[in-house]
């Protein structure tokens, strides 16, 4: 089997999806090829073995192009082009891009299955506010919070999240890895925030920060067509929040064996039932936050490329090439539902003159 694992692109989050890439390649049984897209967008083959720093000089000489249509790349150095079948690729693109549906229509578009969630689960769940905005509307439990657009006065922010009251964490909405993420407890430290936020994007969430929470982290992903849920982790963290630096540098976590059985089993049922009211594919994972003071358990985000493609949370039951060939299998399986689709409808519109200029 032909494997196209594909990783970085033009997003704050690329360094991060290089280190998911790189170490993703290790789950996957078959032909494996790297497709590395660089800081402007442009996709190159490089090397298998390439280590995360080396990506920092790595000068592409191969260009990746998808082929509409046709079920593979081309592969182009020196002005000729070789076709390349492709059975699958893996998406650890994270961030815009990438995560938010992208590689999902490069692959739909070139007839390849995707290991990775369809366009639109993957770009509302790209965006935290239409995420928070379709939870609701499926009454799962957030907190409060409002949607701020780029190019207000900030009497209208203040006056928009006053009902919030402090703190407020403060985020991007399409942005991932705590980038641009901000716990404010006062209008001057709130209106700094925004403006450091709305450098990345042009609409940012300010929701409600609990002061005595923990979190969990659970993935899910389908197995032969059922959905299942991974074992449930518990980050720690020393600030307000989960920073960029204890997420990928230092990023201990709690043993199951500490999170009481019915915190466990409400945080797996919950993160199943999301992936099936999302339609989500591929494998997801799903981070909430529990308020110590009145043990309200609130569903924070959803990430649908999570970081190493959330491995470490099914290693229990999973052996690494376990685990990657159940996301292929799959990922063939749903390209194959897909296909039997009915996609060409019977129409006189062309031949019957309909479609002449007037």
């Amino acid at each position: 089997m032909n494997i196209l694992v594909v990783y970085g692109g033009k997003s704050c989050e690329h360094d991060i999806s290089v280190i998911t890439g790189c170490l993703s390649k290790g789950l996957f049984d078959g032909n494996v090829t790297s497709g590395y897209f660089d800081k402007n967008n442009s996709c190159w083959l490089v090397p298998n073995n390439l280590t995360p720093a080396q990506h920092l000089t790595y000068v592409g000489k191969t260009a990746i192009c998808f082929a509409s249509g046709k079920g593979g790349v081309y592969l182009v150095r020196n002005k000729r082009a070789r076709f390349v079948d492709i059975d699958v690729v893996v998406n650890c693109c994270h961030g815009v891009n990438g995560e938010d549906g992208c590689v999902a229509a490069l692959c739909q578009m070139a007839s390849i299955p995707c290991v990775g969630s369809s366009i639109a689960a993957s770009a509302i769940a790209m965006d935290k506010w239409l995420t928070k905005c379709m939870l609701q509307q499926r009454n799962y439990p957030t907190l409060p919070a409002v949607c701020l657009k780029v190019g207000q006065d900030n009497e209208i922010y203040l006056s928009q999240t006053k009902p919030l009251g402090y703190p407020v964490i403060v985020k991007p909405c399409v942005l991932g890895s705590s980038i641009g993420v901000v716990v404010c407890h006062n209008q001057v430290q709130l209106l700094d925030a925004l403006g450091k936020a709305f450098s990345y994007c042009s609409t940012v969430l300010v929701e409600q920060a609990l002061t005595n929470f923990v979190e969990y982290n659970c993935a899910a992903m389908k197995d032969g067509g059922i959905v299942v849920a991974s074992q449930v982790s518990c980050p720690l963290s020393l600030s307000e929040l989960l920073t960029f630096e204890e997420k990928y540098i230092s990023a201990p976590t709690l043993s199951p064996q500490n999170i009481p059985q019915q915190i466990q089993q409400d945080v797996e049922s919950l993160t199943k039932q999301i992936y099936q009211d999302f339609c989500f594919e591929g494998v997801i994972r799903v981070d909430y936050l529990m308020d110590k003071s009145t043990n309200a358990l609130y569903v924070n985000e959803i990430n649908t490329i999570p970081g190493s493609l959330a491995y470490g949370l099914w290693q229990d039951k999973y052996t690494p090439l376990q685990y990657g060939n159940a996301l292929v299998a799959q990922a063939v399986a749903d390209y194959r539902t897909k296909c039997s689709y009915t996609y060409t409808f019977p129409s006189v519109v062309l031949s019957g003159g309909h479609g002449k200029k007037k």
